[in-house]
């Protein structure tokens, strides 16, 4: 089984760089028209990008009480960016490599699914600091559209969603358990061959599990201070990497416009239903910058290099990691 998942991503990987081929093709031609030292800054920062996934994930490891290596982790991001890039669950397959990750090291699926459910809460409540930064300004200057606004309420429920389910575990877990046990049972009346009282007894073993480890981090907050500085710098390293590129092609770009920018193209990628938001975040991104004042040819020439380099340095680095991944078999 697992062979024959690895053989599926290996060939969701070919299809990926047989139809994104040209693409990259014109990343690489259009980088040597760029002025080279912030070329070579806004590559540095995405790797730096990586390195402090890594840190990020590390710190939460540590915080939820489960062992592993800053360097292992580094290949694992990378292997769950690749993951998530290249296969139709996108982040969601991304995650489960990690999932399955911390099982294989030991932690119950519980702290597993925990880890992740606190990575995304860190990560996303930063960049919804961010967002209402971008939206101010979006909205003082008149430029607010509503699909933009549609997309910022569909992210802010999901991260309500997750505030929700954790604060419901660490302060509610009775009422959590037997919420989970009413889905399963309509569950049950929707599809007939489905067990309801063994689901329903594996559903509430989880959540038990869930709230033993929810429970366990909440008392012991004092390790979520790393958790949070990553959070930051994860923001920090995107607009980074945006501003480079805007240095690199146009000579610079305003705070307001670098901010507005950088969020509504991270918005989309998080809410498209596309793997890393492709085909959404392109339309979007551009559309702001034009609307912000940049010309339409350099909206898209920026959209496109910035978003050319944070795909194709996952897959590139994807690529050499999914060996790391292998080999510890977490995949085959």
């Amino acid at each position: 089984m697992y062979r024959f998942l690895f053989a599926l991503l290996i060939f969701c990987a070919v299809f990926f760089l047989a139809t994104h081929y040209t693409e990259g093709e014109k990343l690489l031609l259009t980088l040597k028209h760029g002025r080279p030292l912030w070329v070579l800054v806004a590559l540095g920062l995405q790797i730096l990008f990586f390195f402090n996934l890594a840190g990020f994930y590390h710190a939460i490891y540590r915080a939820v009480g489960v062992k592993e290596s800053w360097w292992r982790l580094l290949g694992l991001v990378t292997a769950s960016a690749f993951v998530g890039l290249v296969t139709p669950g996108g982040a969601l397959s991304g995650t489960a490599l990690i999932v399955a990750d911390a099982v294989s090291r030991g932690a119950t699926l519980a702290r597993a699914v925990l880890i992740n459910l606190v990575f995304y809460l860190f990560d996303y409540g930063a960049f919804c600091i961010v967002l209402l930064g971008a939206f101010g300004y979006l909205w003082s200057s008149g430029r607010l559209t509503t699909y933009e606004e549609v997309a910022a309420v569909l992210l802010l429920a999901f991260v309500a969603g997750q505030v929700a389910v954790l604060a419901a575990a660490v302060h509610w877990p009775e009422k959590l358990i037997g919420l989970v046990q009413r889905g399963v049972r309509f569950a049950g009346t929707v599809v007939p061959p489905l067990r309801r009282e063994a689901v329903g007894e594996r559903a509430a073993a989880f959540i038990t599990h869930l709230t033993e480890a929810a429970q366990w981090l909440a008392a012991r907050p004092h390790g979520l201070g790393r958790v949070v500085g990553h959070a930051f710098m994860v923001e920090a390293l995107g607009l980074g990497t945006l501003g480079a590129v805007f240095l690199a092609f146009t000579g610079g770009v305003s705070p307001g416009t670098l901010l507005a920018g950088y969020a509504v193209g991270v918005l989309f990628m998080i809410v498209s239903v596309t793997p890393s938001g492709i085909g959404f975040v392109e339309g979007a991104m551009t559309a702001a910058l034009a609307s912000l004042g940049v010309p339409p040819e350099s909206a898209v020439l920026i959209t496109f290099v910035y978003r050319g380099i944070t795909v194709w340095l996952p897959f590139v680095a994807g690529i050499f990691s999914l060996r790391l991944v292998k080999r510890y078999n977490v995949v085959g």
